[in-house]
C-alpha cells in the first residue's frame, strides 16, 4: 500500500520494530533497580519458611531510591519482577558461605516486614559481654546454656540492625524533596513521549531515503538495460522502440521579443 510513493506498511512496520526496540532500552533504563537482569554485584539469600526448611535461593543487590541505599531481594522475575526493599544493614547477617538467610513467615506476600534476618548478629556486644560475665558461677551446663540463649536474644535485636530514627527522619526528608524535583522536571515528564516521537521521526526518513534510493538504483538499472537492448536491435537492423517512451513536449514555444498590449 502506497501513499504519495511511500510504502505505508513498511514505514510502519519498521517505526513498530524500533519503537519495540526503544520501549526494551526505556524499560531497563527505567526499572534499573528492579531488573535482575542488569549486570551488577549479585548476592546469594536463601530463602526458608518459619520451621527451617528451605524454599529456594534468590538474588539480592544493592539499589538506590532517592539517594537512599536498600538491599533489594529479587523474589520473583520475568514477568512479574517481585520483591522487598531491606534495610541495607540486613548484609550484616551474611554467613560463612557468603550468603544471607531470609525467613519468609507468609508465603507469597511481598511485603517487607515479611521477611526477616534468620541469624540476627549481636547487636549490644558489649551489654551481651557484661551480662553473661555475671553469670558465670556454679549453676550446670543446661542452666547456663538456657541463660546464655535468652542473654543473646536480648541483644541481638532487628530494630539495633536497621537504621537509627535520626537517619530514618533524613531519609524521608531526602525523599521528599527528590519527589518534589523529579516532579518539576522536564527531562522525567516528557523524556520518553520525545523519545517515541523522534524515533518514528527517524524511522520515517530512514524508509524514505531507502525508498528514494531503490528507485534511483532501478531507473539507473533500466536506463543500462535499454541501452544494451539497444545496440542488439542495431546490430541486427532493427530499430529499438521502448515500451513506455520517453513523454514529449507538446507546450508551444515562448515567444520572443517586447508584447504590444491589445496587439495580436
Amino acid at each position: 500500500m502506497e501513499l504519495f510513493g511511500i510504502d505505508i506498511f513498511l514505514v510502519l512496520f519498521t517505526a513498530a520494530f524500533i519503537v519495540f526496540w526503544g520501549a526494551i532500552l526505556l524499560m531497563f533504563v527505567m526499572f534499573y533497580n528492579i531488573n535482575p537482569y542488569v549486570p551488577r554485584k549479585y548476592y546469594t539469600v536463601r530463602l526458608e519458611d518459619k520451621e527451617g526448611n528451605p524454599i529456594r535461593r534468590c538474588q539480592g543487590w544493592i539499589i538506590s531510591k532517592n539517594k537512599v541505599r536498600w538491599f533489594r531481594i529479587g523474589l520473583k522475575g520475568f514477568p512479574g519482577f517481585k520483591g522487598v526493599e531491606k534495610d541495607i544493614a540486613i548484609m550484616e547477617t551474611m554467613n560463612k558461605k557468603n550468603e544471607i538467610e531470609i525467613i519468609e513467615d507468609i508465603p507469597d506476600k511481598y511485603e517487607p516486614e515479611n521477611y526477616t534476618p534468620k541469624n540476627v548478629p549481636i547487636t549490644q556486644k558489649e551489654a551481651f559481654i557484661r551480662d553473661v560475665s555475671g553469670t558465670i558461677n556454679e549453676e550446670n551446663r543446661s542452666v547456663f546454656e538456657m541463660k546464655l540463649r535468652e542473654l543473646m536474644a536480648t541483644h541481638s535485636r532487628i530494630t539495633d540492625l536497621n537504621t537509627s530514627k535520626a537517619t530514618k527522619e533524613y531519609i524521608t526528608a531526602a525523599r521528599r524533596e527528590a519527589e518534589r524535583v523529579k516532579n518539576e522536571d522536564f527531562i522525567y515528564k516528557y523524556g520518553p513521549i520525545i523519545s517515541l516521537i523522534v524515533a518514528c521521526l527517524f524511522a520515517y526518513l530512514i524508509m524514505d531515503g531507502a525508498q528514494k534510493s531503490w528507485q534511483n538504483t532501478m531507473a539507473s538499472q533500466n536506463a543500462v538495460m535499454e541501452n544494451g537492448y539497444n545496440q542488439v536491435i542495431q546490430q541486427c537492423g532493427g530499430v529499438y522502440r521502448p515500451v513506455n517512451p520517453p513523454a514529449t513536449n507538446t507546450t508551444a514555444p515562448a515567444k520572443t521579443g517586447v508584447q504590444i498590449p491589445f496587439v495580436t
